[in-house]
């Protein structure tokens, strides 16, 4: 599976940058840069060349940042009518890690299977929620325990 990571600005570029140095280099994979005085048609352009690049059979997973900015926007419309490709908003460090991972763990994965095995709620964390939930659950086991 091909990864095409895209984000205003060079996040994208900086999320693999980081992610190189957490899981090594990573291949099969892209960087759309989205700059100021591009659209969704430049960015469509660079995305058009990157699966040129491709074989036709290859699945296509792009990563982008905003659910409704234009990295989404032109990646949704290349996508769509398209069972090879997806697209997954919420670009981040932790989110190209574990579909790397998932992508080297289970060889063949369809590109529109990836969304449910990254857990969509594992990257958004509060340290006092969590601590508050250990709380709760401590006292339940104690409450347990003394019944």
């Amino acid at each position: 599976m091909h990864l095409i990571l895209a984000g205003h600005g060079k996040l994208a570029q900086e999320i693999v940058n980081s992610a190189n140095m957490v899981f090594g280099q990573m291949d099969q994979l892209d960087v759309v840069t989205f700059l100021p005085g591009e659209n969704t048609e430049t960015l469509k352009r660079k995305y058009q060349e990157i699966i040129d690049q491709c074989p036709e059979d290859e699945e296509i997973l792009f990563l982008v940042d905003l659910f409704g900015g234009s990295p989404y926007n032109a990646a949704f419309e290349i996508v769509m009518g398209q069972k090879r490709m997806d697209v997954i908003t919420g670009l981040s460090l932790p989110m190209l890690i574990d579909a790397a991972g998932i992508r080297m763990m289970k060889e063949g994965i369809k590109a529109s299977e990836v969304y449910d095995e990254l857990g969509t709620d594992s990257y958004v964390r509060s340290c006092q929620a969590m601590l508050e939930k250990t709380s709760e659950e401590k006292m339940r086991r104690m409450t347990n325990y003394e019944n």
